[in-house]
């Protein structure tokens, strides 16, 4: 095989023809309507990620300041 006409899987990364309707490995169908709709779920997938590390990174900042103060309060009461 020609590694020019090669390409991957979305869903399984396997590498793959580009002649193919449907991915040998998984089953994949490779129609463009189906891979449309793939990315799409992809696409949406990755910013409900995008959020949730927002959120995610938001409490370690507000345990992070919690925990300076305290440290602080600590320090100043017995120092």
């Amino acid at each position: 095989m020609n590694s020019a006409l090669m390409q991957h899987c979305p869903k399984c990364r396997k590498a793959i023809t580009t002649t193919i309707l449907a991915c040998p490995n998984c089953g994949f169908s490779l129609d463009k309507n189906h891979l449309a709709q793939f990315r799409q779920q992809w696409h949406n997938r990755y910013l409900q990620n995008q959020e949730i590390n927002r959120k995610s990174n938001r409490l370690h900042l507000i345990w992070l300041a919690i925990f300076a103060l305290v440290i602080a309060v600590s320090w100043l009461v017995n120092g």
